[in-house]
């Protein structure tokens, strides 16, 4: 993914740099919270200058814009990967859990996700990457409910789906930083609020 390049073109040791940076970013991110780092604080982390580290990004908030980014493209890259063939073949509750699981445990490798998401004031280019995401959520889940009910109106199976992504927002503070048991919990109750809601949807009237 593009990320904020200098007048000059940066050699591999610069990619080498920006990387450093962003994952330097995202454990302090994702440890303090967005409003608590500063650049001089990433810049340490990641064992460079505060200097070395404008040479790559003007600012925190073209940092947190990277990442954001980022994180949007490959978690929608990993929903666009499930195989909606052999999911649509299992139990409801089995393929709701699975379909959930794909953003549950992308959150929990890459905490600082829902920090960006919940505190940073993004520019419009990584909000529309945002927007994008939830556009593939919808679009698969949708899919996947006419897939197991073909008679299901495409408008429908879209609004069902809007709600099931309310419910995963919903939930995703309570899945994040909670300890295995709780979290365990809030999964497992996350997914029968869902599968009770779709049950009647994909449900084939006889």
């Amino acid at each position: 993914m593009p990320v904020f390049v200098p007048e000059r073109k940066r050699s591999s040791r610069g990619e080498l740099r920006v990387e450093g940076l962003l994952l330097a970013a995202a454990r302090l991110f994702a440890k303090l919270g967005y409003h608590a780092v500063t650049t001089n604080a990433i810049a340490a982390e990641a064992g460079v200058s505060p200097a070395t580290l404008y040479q790559f990004f003007p600012n925190k908030e073209a940092i947190a814009d990277e990442l954001a980014t980022r994180y949007s493209v490959a978690l929608a890259e990993e929903e666009k990967a499930a195989d909606l063939t052999l999911l649509v073949k299992r139990p409801l509750a089995e393929a709701v859990a699975a379909i959930m699981e794909i953003v549950v445990v992308f959150h929990q490798k890459h905490p600082a996700f829902r920090t960006l998401l919940t505190e940073a004031l993004l520019s419009e280019g990584a909000m529309g990457e945002k927007h994008r995401l939830s556009e593939t959520f919808v679009g698969q889940l949708a899919e996947f409910l006419t897939m197991r009910r073909p008679a299901l109106a495409k408008a429908d199976a879209l609004w069902s789906a809007e709600v099931c992504l309310t419910i995963l927002k919903g939930f995703l503070p309570q899945v994040a930083g909670r300890k295995t048991a709780e979290r365990t919990r809030a999964i497992e109750s996350m997914n029968q609020v869902m599968v009770r809601f779709l049950e009647p949807i994909v449900r084939v009237k006889g």
